[in-house]
């Protein structure tokens, strides 16, 4: 009977050893289940933030490309503008010789 007894005592044990490992591993699941959540939830923050920062920089690099290309006219202007204004206002002073 003693034998009886004692293969009741360690069923019990394993039964409460078993439990308690099945508790702490579906704890540590769920633990494992948040931790992953947050650090994808970080990562895509992380993303997210990276995004709108190149777009703020794809924006102000498109305004910086239009001003270079708005002044690079300007100057093209300038330089076949400017010697028609020149010589249309040029006038012969009485020294000066006419060549023909």
């Amino acid at each position: 009977m003693s034998w009886l007894n004692l293969n009741q005592s360690f069923n019990s044990l394993k039964g409460q050893i078993t439990n308690f490992a099945s508790e702490v591993l579906s704890e540590n699941a769920g633990d494992d289940v948040d931790s992953e959540e947050t650090g994808i939830s970080s990562s895509f923050k992380e993303l997210e933030d990276k995004c709108n920062t190149q777009q703020l920089e794809i924006a102000a690099l498109k305004k910086l490309n239009e001003e270079l290309q708005a002044t690079l006219q300007n100057e093209m202007f300038l330089k076949v503008v400017t010697p028609m204004v020149i010589g249309s206002l040029y006038v012969p002073t009485e020294g000066a010789r006419r060549l023909t």
